[in-house]
């Protein structure tokens, strides 16, 4: 009964370090350069905004980044129709502070964007609920 009991702890620690590993590669596949900072993983904002076709502006009169989203063109400029749109088409995050504003609305993260190497890093959750497209409602 021991070795029962033993065996599927194996199992069941390979199947949490699989997973674990099989999402560090979907993250590194998604070419988002990652910094941890109080055991928090945070994402490169500026790599982010080109990956889901936002421009953005650095202001270093209140340390803050605006991302417009802009349609993306295909190589011979016509637009892409694939249904696809962001949460937010206007995204304001400050540095140092929780506060972000989304589509002229003020949204609380659980951690405030950060300088690192000269650029911005945020929580997954401005990428994944304000810039990432999600298929839009027909």
């Amino acid at each position: 009964m021991g070795k029962s009991k033993s065996g599927k702890m194996v199992m069941m620690t390979a199947v949490l370090v699989l997973s674990l590993a099989v999402s560090g590669i979907a993250g590194a596949a998604a070419g988002i350069t990652t910094m941890k900072k109080d055991s928090m993983e945070l994402m490169n904002l500026r790599q982010a905004a080109g990956m889901y076709g936002y421009s953005i502006e650095w202001s270093s009169k209140d340390r803050s980044v605006s991302l417009v989203y802009m349609d993306k063109m295909m190589d011979d400029g016509e637009m892409m129709d694939d249904g696809m749109k962001p949460a937010g088409k206007m995204i304001k995050v400050w540095i140092g502070s929780k506060k972000i504003m989304v589509d002229g609305k003020n949204v609380n993260l659980n951690m405030a964007p950060a300088l690192y190497d000269g650029s911005t890093y945020v929580v997954n959750t401005v990428i994944a609920d304000y810039m990432k497209p999600a298929k839009a409602m027909k």
